[in-house]
Parts: C-alpha cells; sequence; structure tokens
C-alpha cells in the first residue's frame, strides 16, 4: 500500500520533515543529533531516508525538533484509493461510523484513545481551518498547530502544559 516514499521523491516522508524541521530551526545536523542524543551520522542517515529510527529515536528527534514523533512518522497518501482503504479497514476497530449531514456523506464517532473522538479532532481541525480562513492566525502557526496537535488528553506535563508547544 505505502512505500514511505513522497511523491515524485525517493526520500521517505519521515527523512522529508526532519530535514525541513531541521532548516527551519536553524540547527546543523551535528547540533540536532545532539539535542536528540544520537550520532551525527544516524543523523545524516535519517535525513537522506538511508536509515530509519527506531520508535524511541523518532521520539527524541520529535522532542528536540518541537513536533509530535506521529508528525514526523506520519504516512503520506498517494493514490486517495490509499486513503479509503486505510478508513475501510480501521472502521471497526477505531468505531467510526458512516453517516449523512446535511445529505453528504461524513465519517462521525470512532473513539480514537483515552476519550480523544474522531469528531473532536475534526472539530479541531475545523476551527483552526476556520481560523487560518479569517486571517485570525498566520499559516505558520496553522503548520505549527498540525505539526503539534494535542487534544489535551494525554502528552501534558505535571504543570497541565503539552510537552510540545509550552502551553
Amino acid at each position: 500500500m505505502f512505500d514511505g516514499k513522497r511523491n515524485g521523491d525517493l526520500t521517505p516522508l519521515y527523512s522529508h520533515n526532519i530535514k525541513k524541521l531541521r532548516e527551519k530551526r536553524q540547527l546543523t545536523q551535528k547540533q540536532l543529533a545532539e539535542l536528540g542524543g544520537i550520532s551525527e551520522s544516524a543523523m545524516r542517515s535519517y535525513e537522506l531516508g538511508d536509515r530509519k529510527p527506531k520508535k524511541e529515536v523518532l521520539e527524541r528527534i520529535a522532542m528536540a525538533l518541537g513536533v509530535r514523533s506521529e508528525y514526523l512518522s506520519a504516512p503520506e497518501f498517494g493514490p486517495s484509493m490509499e486513503f479509503f482503504y486505510v478508513l475501510l479497514e480501521n472502521d471497526e476497530l477505531y468505531g467510526h461510523t458512516i453517516t449523512e449531514i446535511n445529505d453528504r456523506p461524513a465519517i462521525t464517532g470512532g473513539l480514537v484513545a483515552v476519550g480523544v473522538t474522531f469528531d473532536g479532532f475534526l472539530g479541531d481541525w475545523s476551527k483552526m481551518k476556520k481560523k487560518l480562513d479569517a486571517k485570525e492566525i498566520t499559516r505558520e502557526e496553522y503548520q505549527n498547530w498540525k505539526q503539534t496537535y494535542d487534544p489535551g488528553y494525554w502528552v501534558n506535563d505535571s504543570d497541565g502544559k503539552s510537552l510540545w508547544t509550552g502551553k
């Protein structure tokens, strides 16, 4: 289904995202490697797509970059049929339901984890997209929200702040 490569590019999506964020944060590979507790050669291999980081390493890199590890590891779907099959194959697992809203098909429900629902996620996304469209937030703020999306149920520090945003 998904071979881990970006459309038109031979580099895996995680590699592209690590490099893009590292450059945005104005870090060298060496600096990011130090922040992530890995070797510079390993970091170079991850960015080139020669090696795939283990989950715990990807989590450290994500923390160093200030994003969710899921943002770095999220698959990129090629043909729309790949996305459709993800929904079809996971409907029972996550409890999604197809229904109609205003005479249009819609996906609703779906307990994902610890009280986070698909509906809740879509509602959060809709609010942020409306803020962007109304120019209440910048495109960069919207992108940062996407990279750190946290419904607040399971990643907050003991002080109640998100590990990624500090808010």
